[in-house]
């Protein structure tokens, strides 16, 4: 089971980076207007989901039957989930303080 959850985790991952590099329209709204924050916040997600996927695969190779390893990754879905929100309130009041 471990095995399926990092390959999500690593799916999410380039999910990220390709949203990441993808290219902006013009003249369309969006919301920021700092692409590069945008994006610096995705590489970061994606790296960090990068690394649980790796601590999820050697936790689940190590302790296979203890269900450490699926919890950590469900741990680490919350936690990208929060860490996209938070980044996106970061961006919105940082636009509305300019």
């Amino acid at each position: 089971m471990f095995w399926a959850l990092a390959l999500i985790l690593i799916a999410a991952a380039a999910f990220s980076v390709g949203v990441a590099l993808l290219p902006r329209r013009v003249g369309g709204g969006s919301l920021t207007s700092d692409p590069v924050q945008l994006r610096g916040f995705l590489y970061v997600g994606a790296g960090a989901l990068t690394l649980l996927a790796v601590a999820v695969i050697i936790l689940g190779v190590t302790r296979s039957h203890s269900g450490v390893a699926e919890a950590l990754a469900v741990l680490g879905f919350f936690g990208y989930a929060l860490y996209l929100g938070a980044a996106a309130l970061i961006i919105v009041l940082g636009r509305q303080r300019s």
